[in-house]
């Protein structure tokens, strides 16, 4: 019986040496299992789940974090399994002072606590995960101009922002900067990727890096490029330009509301990217 291209695919990827995890946060619509081709099992906790429904935020809610921490280990999640708290509620940013100069971190300070709350919580309920927030640290918004990452200044800042934060990753067991598509400019991205995945090393000395990747253009993207998907080059050079920046591992993410396509151009460079681990 001859077997189907995708078949030999799979069954060709089965056994290879891995030299950097891929994890399954996809959401697509009839997404197919993605194990044969060595994707891991992953658990993005939500932060309407670690809220009573209709909560208000401002405050952390021990109970609802428990409860959520017994839930997944009831779904049979173990520590092989990476879990990201995805709290975007709480900016940990010391630059959300103008001036930048002499901040006043204590409203940064106030949700770095929420946060180390939140994960202490979970931890002592599921003290066998691993488990991080998705896009805490390093912190986002260094901006990339003429292929370079800002200027010295700008850096400068950036990189003292993270530093602030180095005691609350302590707390984390990995990392999961944001790597998602805000740039057409292919070279833009690269220097950008590069840079998030260096400073998450700096804060994060011996944890896992594991960017999130998604395989279309960021939504805040202006229309009509907002939510297409990204072309196989483009896709490739985010894929290799990662692993060569030496991440623990890639979140694949995205796909909300979408059916899924295997005849899209990102899942062909994944496939292409994975013959080559």
């Amino acid at each position: 019986m001859t077997r189907s291209p995708k078949a030999k695919a799979a069954g060709s990827l089965l056994g290879r040496h891995e030299t950097i995890g891929l994890y399954d946060s996809l959401l697509f619509i009839g997404k197919p299992d993605l194990s044969p081709y060595g994707f891991k099992r992953t658990r993005t906790v939500y932060q309407q789940e670690l809220w009573p429904p209709k909560a208000d935020y401002t405050t952390p809610n021990e109970a609802a974090v428990r409860s959520k921490a017994d839930a997944v280990l009831a779904e049979g999640v173990t520590a092989a399994v990476p879990v990201m708290l995805d709290v975007e509620q709480y900016s940990v940013d010391v630059r959300l002072d103008p001036s930048h100069i002499n901040p006043d971190i204590s409203a940064v300070d106030a949700n770095i606590l929420k946060l180390e709350q939140i994960i202490g919580w979970f931890k002592d309920e599921a003290p066998t995960l691993k488990v991080g927030f998705y896009d805490v640290a390093p912190v986002t918004g260094l901006p990339v101009t003429g292929h370079q990452p800002a200027n010295d200044t700008e850096l400068t800042i950036w990189e003292t922002a993270n530093s602030h934060v180095i005691p609350f990753v302590t707390h984390v067991d990995a990392l999961y900067p944001s790597l998602y598509t805000f740039y057409t400019d292919p070279a833009k991205w690269v220097a950008f990727a590069q840079r998030y995945i260096s400073e998450a090393k700096r804060i994060g000395p011996g944890k896992p890096v594991r960017p999130f990747i998604w395989p279309q253009y960021h939504d805040v993207m202006r229309r009509p490029l907002a939510g297409t998907y990204i072309d196989y080059d483009y896709w490739m050079l985010q894929l290799t330009t990662i692993r060569d920046a030496g991440a623990s591992g890639i979140i694949f993410w995205g796909g909300y509301q979408t059916q899924w396509d295997d005849a899209q151009d990102w899942w062909h460079a994944t496939l292409d990217f994975i013959a080559t681990m």
